[in-house]
This record gives C-alpha cells, sequence and structure tokens, in this order.
C-alpha cells in the first residue's frame, strides 16, 4: 500500500480511505481496553464510572474516536503504512501528542467550563490545571502515537507476508466476468 494505492478512480483523497477510518476503529478500541482492564483489574472501575451514564460515555468514546481518526488521517496522508519507519514514526507521536492535548482540552472544557462561568473554580486555577495537564496529556499521547503506530505497521506488514499480492490492474482487466447486458 504505497502513497497513491489507496486512490481510487475518482481521485479521492488517500487520508480519506477505509484504512483510516479501520485503523483509527482499531487503534481506538485497543486504547480503550488498554485503559480499562488495569483499571478494572485493580477493582476501580466502578467507582471510576459511577457518574457516568450511557450517553456520555458514548459521547466521551465518539469524541476520542474522532481525535484518533483525525490522528490516523494526517499521519497517513503523506505516506502508507509500507513507507519507512523515518517517516512515519514523527508523524506517529506529533499526531498522538495533538491528539492527547486535544482529548484534554475538550474534557476540561465540558466538565470545568460551566464551573468557571459560575464562579465555582477560578479561571486562573483553571488555566494552570489546562497547561499542566495539557503538557503531561501531550506527552502521554505522544507515547500512545508511538506504541499504536508500531502495532499498526507491524501488523500491516505481518499480514503483508501473510497474504497474497493483490492482483494487478492488468490482472483485473483479464479476468473472466459475467456477461453484461
Amino acid at each position: 500500500m504505497g502513497e497513491g494505492d489507496d486512490e481510487s478512480d475518482d481521485g479521492a483523497d488517500p487520508a480519506l480511505s477505509l484504512t483510516a477510518w479501520a485503523l483509527a476503529t482499531f487503534d481506538v478500541a485497543l486504547f480503550v481496553l488498554a485503559a480499562l482492564l488495569p483499571i478494572h483489574a485493580a477493582g476501580a472501575l466502578a467507582d471510576l464510572l459511577s457518574g457516568l451514564d450511557t450517553l456520555l460515555g458514548v459521547a466521551v468514546f465518539c469524541y476520542l474516536w474522532a481525535l484518533f481518526v483525525l490522528a490516523v488521517r494526517w499521519v497517513l496522508s503523506d505516506a502508507g503504512l509500507d513507507a519507512p519507519l523515518r517517516t512515519l514514526v514523527p508523524r506517529g507521536v506529533a499526531a498522538g501528542s495533538a491528539a492527547g492535548a486535544a482529548f484534554l482540552l475538550g474534557v476540561l472544557v465540558v466538565a470545568v467550563g460551566p464551573l468557571v462561568v459560575t464562579g465555582d473554580v477560578p479561571p486562573l486555577s483553571a488555566l494552570l490545571v489546562t497547561l499542566v495537564g495539557g503538557a503531561v496529556a501531550a506527552v502521554v499521547g505522544s507515547l500512545v502515537g508511538l506504541l499504536l503506530g508500531a502495532v499498526d505497521v507491524a501488523l500491516y506488514r505481518i499480514a503483508g507476508g501473510l497474504l497474497p499480492d493483490p492482483p494487478t490492474r492488468h490482472d483485473e482487466s483479464t479476468a473472466v466476468t459475467p456477461d453484461r447486458p
């Protein structure tokens, strides 16, 4: 899957491909499982999720998934998964860092924003938490981007070694097709 391999005949952007959507969906599911399983094993998941209703949980997951889609689309916008690692690693780290900071910022706006408006939380305190938390979230996000990028590339390369090569355009044109009226 090279740079132009995802393009269809209509000239669609390869970053909007099914590959980007599938990778983002796989990555967010793996991330959520990796984050929640240790919390569940420690017995703290019930306490953590006690104030979370279904609608809010779905909204948070969809927001996280959208950030993953944007990050993967950006990483794949200039290179495919078969690109050299020196190309993919910096983009994966940068995309993960931006997604981590954006996720925390979104959660803080929804959770703390109303408290700042009503005066229950001083604006300077909210700004300090946002700055420090954003820096931590960016570092954690960069590590997540690096790890998930490594998983994606490894799985892609393993699959490439196990699966047969796709037919070329020439092979497709000579394939037997049913008669059309």
